[in-house]
């Protein structure tokens, strides 16, 4: 078999490319027609372009890998930074504070004025005073929200906790009681009768103010040394004759029948303190600072409208699971109201602490003006 000089053309382009018609059909008996000029030319096109791809390749590799390569590490260097950078801008500072019942969270959330804070805060919930002052001390809190008492006792043992400001709840809030079970009416009535008292707080310290005032000795009555949840619980049970004890035990009791027999209203100061410790003022001033301020906001806020009393007295209720009706009656009671340091507030702690010695209460006194940092002023007279 012979081929034409156009078909030894096809087969020179074609056969490195696809298999030869002989490889892939059995030869005809018949020679097959040859293929177009068109075809001929759309193979040989075809051909050259490959073929020149190749080289294309071949000669732009070695700068296509470099670019690769360094595209790749930019990519891989992209993808690792990027994680690290949302995180570290989502991360803020964190203050960790002690409240009681939450009383404080509940005004925070309510006021809202911690929606632009530049930290967060770590809320830590306690039944009372003492054990947050003792957090504390112990590094456990930045800052705790506690009555005078156990702050005065801790310091009177010569811990470095500071109080950078004052909160100071109504005096008709601290309230001694009479039970129902009782006849008392006056401090006088309680010559011989039973009190339950906090040792350290607000209610002894009203307590031995009253039978002072009343011109009798402190022992003229028997004390029971209870918690004020077991002191009010104590007196509703008729095992105790009187109480003295604060908001919301107060509406408690008197929702259950118990009597006012006196208020701390020109007896005791009812001081509440926000407390922390010396390292922390090294490490969170300016953490501390805007945390008072904006503490001092939320009470202004609560007093401002009854309509934010009411609003404060909702969430409350709502995280403690308490009538609405109770903690409204309350916060409209205490209308508790921040303070600065002032010369006044540091006189009445000395006051607290040598009342506490002359009772026996405290072995010794001190001077309490090392125990109070003022320059926290700063920050709350610059929020008015």
């Amino acid at each position: 078999m012979t081929y034409s000089p156009s078909h030894l053309a096809y087969t020179a382009h074609i056969a490195p490319v696809v298999p030869s018609l002989e490889r892939q059909t059995p030869a005809p008996a018949i020679a097959a027609p040859l293929p177009s000029r068109a075809a001929l030319i759309r193979a040989t096109l075809a051909q050259s372009a490959r073929s020149d791809l190749a080289t294309t390749l071949r000669n732009r590799w070695p700068a296509w890998r470099s670019r690769l390569r360094r595209a790749l590490v930019i990519g891989l260097s992209v993808a690792a930074i990027l994680p690290f950078t949302a995180v570290e801008a989502q991360e803020k500072p964190v203050l960790v504070v002690g409240d009681q019942a939450f009383n404080a969270q509940s005004l925070f959330e309510a006021s809202g004025v911690l929606r632009d804070a530049p930290y967060t805060v770590a809320w830590k919930q306690f039944p009372a005073g003492t054990p947050v002052i003792e957090a504390v001390n112990a590094g456990a809190l930045d800052i705790g929200l506690q009555g005078d008492g156990p702050v005065l006792f801790l310091a009177a043992q010569g811990a470095p906790i500071k109080v950078i400001g004052i909160y100071r709840d109504s005096p008709d809030s601290v309230v001694l009681l009479a039970g129902p079970h009782t006849q008392i009416k006056t401090v006088e009535d309680l010559k011989g009768k039973t009190v339950a008292i906090t040792r350290g707080g607000w209610s002894q310290q009203l307590v031995q103010a009253a039978l002072t005032s009343a011109g009798l000795p402190l022992d003229a009555v028997k004390y029971s040394y209870l918690a004020s949840v077991d002191s009010a619980a104590a007196l509703q049970a008729g095992k105790v004759d009187a109480t003295a004890t604060w908001e919301p035990y107060v509406s408690r009791l008197r929702q259950a029948g118990a009597r006012t027999v006196v208020t701390a209203r020109g007896l005791i100061a009812a001081q509440s303190y926000l407390s922390t410790t010396e390292k922390v003022i090294e490490t969170k001033r300016e953490l501390l600072g805007d945390f008072v301020q904006r503490y001092q906001r939320a009470r202004d806020w609560s007093l401002a409208d009854s309509r934010h009393i009411d609003r404060y007295a909702d969430v409350w209720a709502a995280k403690s699971r308490i009538d609405p009706k109770l903690a409204h009656q309350w916060f409209s009671t205490s209308r508790v109201r921040y303070e600065p340091l002032t010369e006044a507030s540091i006189a009445e702690a000395q006051k607290s602490v040598d009342d506490f010695v002359k009772t026996g209460t405290l072995a010794k006194g001190f001077d309490v003006r090392g125990l109070f940092d003022p320059s926290f002023n700063k920050f709350t007279q610059a929020a008015r």
